[in-house]
């Protein structure tokens, strides 16, 4: 009775446990089915929105160029296309008329082209379609090609009105951003993804093969199904419906049955994504995890807790893994879109002036197109140093200098910089102090970085008619220490309870009507987070749409007893000063400053530059030719020298040393700057170490590099 009862316990346990197991396996599966097919359709129509974007870009373009007769739309589709994905671009009149980057009108309806194909796609009066599309120009007639296209509104060229503006684009452009085929056991793929319309229609198939495969339609596939959980009638439905759903089925020949996943797109797509997995992958699966726990139920208890350990060591460092690899995946997508938009309107608009440089009567549209250009460098330069302090905060490796500050000093320096951008929106700016400790340590640097981000939100959320009110005030922790607390208070539209749980994400923004045209990299309130975390401190947040926002940062201090001297004489000085100007002469004779600079390009700018300022300049190409021309030099000839930090023969560095080395009066006397693209702090401290007196970062910010000068003049 005891072995029995024994084989029987053990018996209800191993059956208990391995349909548990088999349960267990098939949700997680099914989770891992979601979560790829999640990522692919997430991507997908990341991709989809994108080419909308792009057409409306260009029919935004065709406005602002003028073009408003067929002549003018043919040159310049064909201009549009190549710059852009497309394959070819098309521009459907509301009569039928198509024009392409190809070839006129005329040509093309001669090519076997039916306008009714194109205009069937707008007939309910879809707003943006993506559709598959039977290419007749292809070289093969194979259809290859899927159709993006968005409706237009008031758009007329020689007196018909433009009904859409459609863009083609290789089938490779949508199947290269889906796992097509996963679970490879002996080179056979056991798992397929497939993109279908509404009507279940392939638009990319389980084969990967574009449209021409055995089935053209699911329905068709499904219908020679041997068996199947769902009928062709309810799947319709479920499509119709938007809903996510599985089901399985299997075709006369089969050894195992087939789970289909379907997950929809947006409603304005019409489009599902579908992934399906052999069922051999789950009972495989299975087999190993139960041959497992048999061993498992004949050893000790103590083995199998050890066993357990393991496994959830090992299954903690996987899930460890995959989640930075797609928060990987998902930063580079992000940051390859933010920094490729301005990339595109630089280089589209130094085509244009490239194109227009000699055209007298565009003078000043070009010079609007380089005054949008430097806009454009600018945002994309502020761009890459978010991307840089992102990675470094994000990697542990961000660099504090805590040393002395006036706070209120620091606060009058913010509303000297904010206070015209938001005054000139119509929007009052309210500043009030409540300091009981003045002097504290810590990175100003980063603080100001932190007060500048959430001041500069405020003013660009906070409409005409509204205020925005800055304020400061302490609180003492103990004898050494201080809570100080900045306060950034707005009446402005507000932040939804949506997107407040977000709104510390990496290239988050929030979306809607009052937002739309207000641009910025999403990155600015990560990295104050990140910042403030770093500083011991943190930043809160309250909000209410419609109503106005408070961001509130706390960061503890150290106390500093007693002013450093150069703190009271920044105090003293004058906050307003004459940015961006600088004089080259010193008493009487031109001031003499050395460029030294081994790219010819930046040497060419900084010396023309200082040149119309009035210095006097030399230029030397490395380290070594600076050292011998300040040797060679009469005492007290050169003033101010430029130094660049990394260059072939001799480096920057090495360059400062030894002309302090030198034996001369004006060797200790001239004024050396850092002026490098190294801007860490391990960089700048390398700078100081070496003898230099400041430090200048490139892109070098014109108005600082004249002030900076101006300052050594006198």
């Amino acid at each position: 009775m005891l072995i029995v009862s024994t084989l029987g316990i053990i018996c209800l346990v191993t059956f208990t446990y391995v349909r548990q197991l088999n349960r267990t396996i098939l949700n997680n599966i099914i989770r891992t089915i979601s979560e790829i097919a999640e990522h692919d359709k997430a991507t997908i129509q990341t991709y989809i929105e994108i080419c909308w974007e792009d057409l409306a870009e260009i029919q935004e373009r065709f406005v602002s160029y003028g073009c408003e007769t067929e002549a003018d739309i043919e040159s310049r589709m064909d201009l549009e296309c190549a710059a852009s994905s497309f394959a070819h671009i098309y521009l459907l009149a509301e009569d039928g008329t198509i024009y392409s980057d190809q070839c006129s009108a005329d040509a093309f309806d001669a090519a076997g082209n039916d306008a009714d194909t194109f205009m069937s796609y707008f007939a309910a009066g879809e707003e943006r379609v993506v559709a598959r599309f039977d290419d007749p120009t292809a070289e093969d007639g194979y259809k290859k090609r899927i159709l993006y296209g968005v409706r237009l509104q008031d758009y007329e060229v020689d007196g018909k009105r433009m009904l859409a503006m459609i863009g083609v684009s290789d089938i490779s452009s949508i199947q290269d951003k889906m796992v097509i085929n996963s679970y490879v056991k002996d080179g056979e793929s056991r798992g397929h993804s497939a993109l279908i319309d509404m009507n279940g229609n392939y638009i990319v198939d389980i084969s990967k093969k574009g449209y021409r495969n055995k089935y053209s339609n699911l329905f068709e596939h499904l219908g020679e199904a041997e068996s199947s959980e769902m009928t062709n009638e309810e799947v319709a439905e479920k499509l119709k419906n938007r809903e996510l759903f599985g089901f399985y089925h299997s075709h006369e020949g089969e050894e195992h049955q087939e789970l289909f996943y379907f997950i929809p797109f947006e409603k304005e797509m019409n489009l599902y994504f579908i992934m399906s997995l052999n069922e051999a992958v789950f009972t495989e699966q299975s087999k190993t995890f139960v041959t497992m726990s048999m061993v498992m139920l004949t050893v000790s208890m103590l083995t199998v807790a050890g066993m357990l350990l393991i496994v959830m060591k090992f299954q903690k460092r996987t899930l460890i893994a995959s989640e930075r690899a797609r928060s990987q995946k998902e930063f580079l997508s992000n940051m390859s879109h933010e920094i490729r938009t301005p990339l595109n309107g630089l280089i589209g608009m130094n085509h244009l002036i490239m194109v227009n440089i000699d055209d007298e009567g565009r003078k000043g549209q070009i010079k609007d197109w380089l005054r949008k250009s430097h806009s454009t460098a600018n945002y994309l330069l502020s761009l890459v140093n978010d991307i840089l302090d992102m990675s470094k905060l994000q990697a542990g490796r961000v660099d504090l200098v805590r040393e002395p500050l006036l706070v209120s000093t620091m606060i009058d320096e913010i509303t000297a910089m904010q206070a015209d951008n938001i005054r000139s929106r119509g929007v009052e700016f309210i500043v009030e102090k409540e300091i009981t400790v003045p002097c504290i340590e810590g990175d100003v640097t980063r603080i100001k970085q932190i007060l500048m981000n959430i001041v500069g939100n405020a003013a660009k959320f906070t409409p005409e008619g509204k205020w925005i009110r800055l304020s400061v005030s302490q609180k003492r922790t103990d004898e050494q220490h201080v809570l100080t607390i900045y306060r950034c208070e707005d009446s402005g539209i507000g932040i939804s309870k949506e997107y407040i749980d977000r709104i510390f994400e990496s290239f988050s923004q929030e979306r809607n009507r009052h937002t739309q045209g207000i641009k910025g990299t999403g990155l600015g309130m990560a990295i104050s987070r990140l910042l403030a975390n770093a500083m011991g401190g943190d930043i809160l947040v309250e909000s209410e749409l419609n109503v106005g926002s408070t961001f509130t940062v706390t960061i503890p201090s150290v106390i500093v007893e007693e002013i450093p001297e150069y703190l009271k004489e920044e105090q003293a000085e004058c906050v307003v000063e004459n940015a961006g100007t600088a004089s080259g002469q010193e008493e009487g004779r031109p001031v003499k400053i050395m460029v030294v600079e081994d790219v010819e390009l930046n040497a060419e700018v900084l010396l023309e530059i200082l040149a119309m300022e009035g210095f006097e300049t030399a230029h030397a190409v490395n380290g070594a030719e600076a050292l011998k021309l300040f040797e060679e030099s009469a005492p007290g000839e050169f003033d101010i020298i430029l130094m660049d930090m990394q260059m072939p023969v001799m480096d920057g560095c090495t360059a400062a040393v030894e002309i302090r080395k030198l034996a001369r009066a004006d060797a200790q006397s001239v004024l050396i700057y850092a002026c490098t693209a190294n801007t860490f702090q391990e960089d700048r401290e390398r700078a100081m170490q070496s003898g230099m007196n400041d430090f200048l970062t490139k892109p070098i910010d014109i108005s600082i590099l004249l002030k900076k000068m101006g300052k050594a003049v006198k």
